[in-house]
């Protein structure tokens, strides 16, 4: 065993107590140890909710994996925490830190596509293997050494967008976006455009700031307009605020959003604002019926006591990916070992999605479901009234 990037099972203290684990590739012949991952975490600031959903759904991967010896008696994973609090600036120096430290194999990070693009160069250059957990831009992966196990959200929002066109019948639709975010800036002019292509016309577009907390202006502009629909495409803390100013200002036409809105923090901090809002997502603990979900599920609640959500399920994800591509490799591989190693996954076989191929570094749901909470805590299919 290479003493300088394996550390003893024994020093780490890993590998004690067991959950129910799913299957994964029969474990070959990496050599025994610890394999130290680097997560760059989310913790605080505007995102901490989403942050520590992933960080749990890592968590409880990275145990299923030990606990049931996936990769081999005597060999373990271990997450090696950084926050960033979603900042560019200390998402890099952790990054940075974690390249420079040879015990960490591989790194995950990043919520904010802003972030995960300022890693990127990061990642090539100092040639350590990052995982995406919870950015969306297009174009982030770049194999061998960046991936993500995001799916995009385009085709799901695009799916919604054209099945509210077709159902909902609106004549005008007004925007809100984030003008500090080009990844919302795409997914909102993708929406813009199947409106438009149904001879629906814009009220207006509306761009908020990442950080802007009162929304009593912006809502009252919106209103304004008379739409028939206001969609909103801005990040989690935005799209709260401003779908409970359009609401507290009485404003009772239809609203759709992202999923932005589905973690159940949300829903317990919004309330009845954002009950009936529909958005599209890939993976939903109440409506989600694949086997493989479900016992993920149920590791969650036993867990956490309480419900994963999508953001969990991305961070889950990871970890079996990376488990997956480590399976292909003996000895004690090198990074660019592992970084080819993930490039060579064409579909984490393990996973909670009813399939999960992987195109050119990036993960691809076919499958969606547009969904809304409901009145109790739940979501359901989303109908139009």
């Amino acid at each position: 065993m290479n003493h300088v990037t394996i550390r003893s099972l024994a020093a780490a203290g890993l590998l004690a107590g067991a959950i129910a684990a799913p299957t994964l590739a029969a474990a070959q012949s990496l050599d025994k140890g610890v394999y130290e991952v680097g997560f760059i975490t989310e913790k605080t600031g505007p995102l901490a909710a989403a942050g520590i959903s992933y960080w749990h759904g890592a968590e409880l991967a990275l145990e299923e994996i030990n606990s049931a010896s996936l990769l081999g008696d005597g060999i373990a994973l271990e997450l090696v925490e950084k926050e960033s609090g979603s900042d560019a600036a200390r998402a890099v120096q952790a990054l940075t830190q974690f390249a420079a430290d040879r015990d960490i194999k591989v790194a995950t990070c990043c919520i904010l596509s802003p972030v995960a693009g300022a890693l990127k160069p990061v990642a090539k250059s100092m040639g350590i293997p990052l995982i995406i957990y919870g950015a969306t831009r297009p174009g982030l992966p770049e194999l061998p050494y960046v991936s993500s196990v995001v799916a995009l959200p385009g085709p799901a929002e695009v799916k919604m967008t054209q099945t509210l066109a077709d159902t909902l019948k609106p004549k005008k639709v007004t925007y809100f976006v984030n003008a500090d975010n080009d990844a919302f800036q795409a997914r909102f002019k993708a929406a813009q455009k199947v409106m438009e292509d149904n001879g629906i016309e814009t009220g207006e577009v509306i761009s908020i700031l990442a950080n802007d907390t009162d929304f009593t202006g912006p809502a009252t502009q919106a209103m304004a307009t008379n739409p028939d629909l206001i969609m909103v495409w801005t990040t989690q803390t935005p799209a709260v605020g401003i779908v409970s100013a359009l609401r507290q200002r009485g404003y009772e036409g239809d609203i759709s959003s992202s999923d932005v809105i589905s973690p159940v923090a949300v829903f317990e901090k919004a309330g009845q604002a954002i009950e009936g809002v529909p958005f599209p997502i890939l993976f939903s603990p109440s409506l989600s019926k694949d086997p493989r979900a479900q016992a993920f599920i149920d590791a969650y609640n036993k867990k956490y006591g309480q419900q994963p959500d999508t953001y969990s399920a991305q961070g889950y994800t990871v970890m079996y990916y990376l488990a997956q591509a480590l399976g292909t490799l003996s000895g004690n591989p090198s990074r660019e070992e592992i970084a080819e190693a993930l490039a060579a996954v064409k579909e984490i076989k393990d996973n909670i999605y009813g399939g999960l191929p992987m195109i050119d570094g990036q993960a691809t749901v076919e499958n969606s479901l547009i969904v809304n909470w409901s009145g109790d805590g739940t979501l359901v299919p989303w109908e139009a009234k």
